[in-house]
């Protein structure tokens, strides 16, 4: 490095949830070194972010011992969720709630506003432009300067500058949703069902590796629909459908035309239990490192990577050794490295099996066990 000095013990690169997970829980765990730590946004809260918005228990777990309320911020309620293949299959209720909705961009300034609130430093409307290992530190650049850290936390997302240094080679294992919002028309729904969710399976038919979804919302105060549909994309080197013409088909009976909507899509990069989560000086969380792809879930994983990272962040300081070598098996044998790999099999099962019957036969006479593997093996790993 020559004379240059290292500014910053820790660079955050993106203060979605995973980033401000990671500070937050450096600042619980060692707050001296959370003051040596900046994060980096490229947008100004709050800022549009693509996302369904549906937020499990295991976040409110996270949150909770963070001493946040999730509750503060503007959401809706799901009490029942409702899987469905062709019409039948099975509902998951569960107390308070079975999720809650949330818009990223309130979400994301919340937590950025409680990151704030305990002495971190968050610099927004800063690009980075590339990230460079140096042997002994990590060289950021960005539109507003160069920085210079010991380490850096790759929170920028599934095609983000910080993990193309962390993994170089094209990314395969990118699922992909198309989402958009409709007003809640009272006449239309009636009340009794305004807090459920609908996860529609049928779409397995047409070879999407996922599901259509519909669930409620709020946009400003105002109750909404989130409609969207989700491919997986599990097996990438299978057939693709057109996402449009899919959904388009899956709404003909509703009166709803597409092209009355702004619909719009974002690539999820799913969890690999073999892919790259670090480099020396440098690790990985959120969508950066890898989701859910059954549901394509990412906002408690998000969170749930950010405790891993501080946990891991603090020990290699602890430790002098930045190498992040042991970073993978600190994800794969915590709670929710476990439940994303049962996450990662149970995809491959469902969205492999291509035989109608068989799909039918699974949902309609074996729904009481899915049911009952999802809330026993896929939730509250946080808890």
């Amino acid at each position: 490095m020559g004379d240059k000095l290292v500014e910053y013990d820790i660079i955050i690169v993106g203060s979605g949830p995973a980033g401000t997970s990671t500070a937050l829980h450096l600042a619980q765990l060692s707050p001296d070194l959370a003051q040596r730590t900046l994060i980096l946004e490229r947008e100004r809260h709050p800022r549009p972010k693509l996302c369904g918005g549906g937020i499990l228990q295991d976040a409110e777990f996270i949150l909770q011992r963070l001493g946040l309320d999730l509750t503060k911020v503007p959401h809706v309620d799901v009490h029942e969720a409702r899987f469905l293949f062709e019409g039948r299959g099975f509902c998951i209720k569960r107390e308070p709630v079975t999720f809650r909705v949330i818009q990223r961009d309130e979400f994301d300034a919340w937590l950025v506003d409680a990151a704030r609130a305990r002495g971190l430093v968050v610099q927004e409307e800063t690009h980075v432009l590339q990230v460079r290992p140096t042997g002994d530190a990590v060289e950021v650049e960005t539109d507003q300067g160069t920085f210079l850290a010991r380490a850096v936390v790759g929170a920028d997302g599934s095609k983000g500058v910080v993990r193309r240094v962390v993994s170089p080679e094209p990314n395969r294992r990118v699922a992909i949703p198309l989402e958009f919002v409709v007003p809640l028309d009272p006449e239309v729904m009636p009340p009794e069902d305004r807090d459920r969710a609908y996860f529609d399976f049928s779409v397995l038919a047409e070879s999407v590796q996922g599901y259509v979804w519909n669930f409620p919302t709020q946009v400003e105060g105002q109750l909404m629909r989130n409609r969207g549909i989700y491919d997986g994309r599990v097996y990438p080197d299978r057939p693709h459908p057109n996402l449009r013409t899919v959904l388009r088909e899956a709404l003909a009976g509703e009166e709803i035309d597409l092209d009355d909507y702004a619909l719009q899509g974002h690539p999820i990069h799913w969890f690999d239990p073999q892919g790259p989560f670090s480099a020396p000086g440098i690790i990985l969380v959120g969508d950066a490192a890898g989701v859910d792809p059954t549901y394509g879930e990412g906002l408690s994983f998000a969170l749930g990577y950010g405790e891993l990272a501080a946990q891991e962040l603090n020990g290699a300081f602890a430790r002098g050794d930045l190498s992040f070598a042991g970073y993978r098996a600190r994800i794969l044998k915590h709670p929710m490295g476990r439940c994303l790999k049962r996450r990662v099999r149970v995809a491959r099962l469902l969205y492999g099996i291509r035989s109608h019957s068989i799909q039918r036969l699974l949902w309609w006479r074996f729904g009481p066990l899915l049911r009952w593997y999802i809330e026993t093996f896929l939730m509250d790993w946080a808890k």
